[in-house]
């Protein structure tokens, strides 16, 4: 027997059909000619799209069961092995299921795909990155890709980290509560993450964003290479002083050499890679905490050097002071996911009402 129910989207009018066990089919418009019911397994599936609205999922976790043929229904599984934020073109699909002169009839299965988003067709792409073939339109395929690419570049947390918070303390709990649900972008590539975050020390938000437009503007990918290219006089005329652009020089120079090695510094602790960050010229260990958290994506950063850190704990828990001692207390209390709980303690700093 199978169930449907229709819910309004950021993208319109959507539908979920399921039988007792399966997500069978899901559809942008029109509601299908069977029975109308909001059953359990329904709910779970709008409750996950609406996490991946709003950036916080990036796979499924339901029981999906499509019907097609046994072509399509290899076709669907290597859309779903495509990851979030990226695309793939029709042959390359085609390629990976061992069809490579097959590209046009993944194009059509595609077409055929019963369950959008959750089989994610929206990540396959004609020729030269153009948009072609989507059944509920090109604007909707390109928002679900723009969704994507945005959420891709910030740093992705969800509802696992959220309930360990709030479980772990009632205070931050309502936090959580009025908050919601706050993103925060990151920079994966190491070397431009300390340059921006050396460019930016001691001056505004808005001043930031417009030096390193102007850094991105004028240099283009911001590499190693690309900058020990450049006489350092060019690299400060975008807009940042001399120093600053001597310790970013000198940051190219450790990454060109290998004396700073970025990958290698995945396989590290948070205490070994910031002790081996603050080694280069302008990072202390707040910046280096910051580059673990914007760059490296660390799970479990609380830093006591953050200022703003400090003053949002003792406002949340209505201390007078907090010494070291204290601190380590939360950073305890919060972990693993002292990350998550920065991002809400930023967040209590922004809020002008009262606790």
């Amino acid at each position: 027997m199978l169930y449907s129910y229709g819910y309004d989207s950021p993208f319109g009018r959507i539908c979920i059909t399921a039988d007792e066990g399966h997500i069978k089919c899901i559809s942008f418009g029109e509601e299908p000619e069977v029975p109308r019911r909001e059953a359990a397994l329904i709910k779970r599936a709008y409750a996950e799209l609406r996490e991946y609205y709003d950036g916080r999922r990036r796979s499924f976790d339901l029981p999906l069961a499509p019907e097609g043929t046994g072509f399509q229904k290899a076709v669907w599984q290597a859309l779903c092995e495509i990851p979030y934020g990226e695309t793939r073109s029709y042959g390359q699909v085609a390629e990976s299921i061992g069809k490579p002169d097959a590209a046009r009839a993944v194009g059509q299965a595609c077409n055929r795909n019963p369950i959008a988003v959750m089989i994610p067709c929206h990540r396959v792409i004609g020729k030269n990155a153009e948009l072609s073939g989507y059944a509920a339109g090109l604007s909707v395929k390109k928002g679900l890709l723009d969704l994507e690419r945005r959420a891709a570049m910030c740093f992705e947390y969800g509802e696992r980290e959220i309930e360990y918070l709030k479980s772990r303390d009632e205070r931050m709990s309502r936090l959580i509560e009025k908050v919601g649900f706050p993103r925060y972008e990151v920079i994966p590539d190491l070397f431009a993450a300390l340059a921006y975050n050396i460019m930016g020390q001691q001056i505004s938000m808005k001043a930031v964003e417009t030096v390193w437009r102007r850094m991105n503007d004028k240099f283009g990918e911001i590499t190693p290479e690309k900058l020990l290219s450049v006489p350092l006089e060019e690299l400060q005329g975008v807009g940042m002083s001399m120093r600053k652009a001597s310790y970013i020089r000198d940051a190219a120079e450790k990454i060109k050499s290998g004396e700073l090695d970025a990958e290698a510094l995945k396989s590290m602790s948070d205490e070994v890679v910031c002790e081996r960050l603050s080694r280069l010229r302008g990072i202390g260990r707040w910046t280096a905490e910051m580059l673990m958290i914007f760059s490296m994506r660390r799970p479990d950063i609380l830093s006591f050097d953050d200022l703003g850190i400090r003053r949002a704990i003792t406002r949340l828990y209505g201390l007078e002071k907090l010494d070291r001692e204290d601190f380590e207390k939360y950073r305890r209390l919060f972990s693993p996911y002292g990350t998550v709980a920065s991002f809400y303690l930023w967040a209590l700093n922004d809020m002008k009402e009262g606790f």
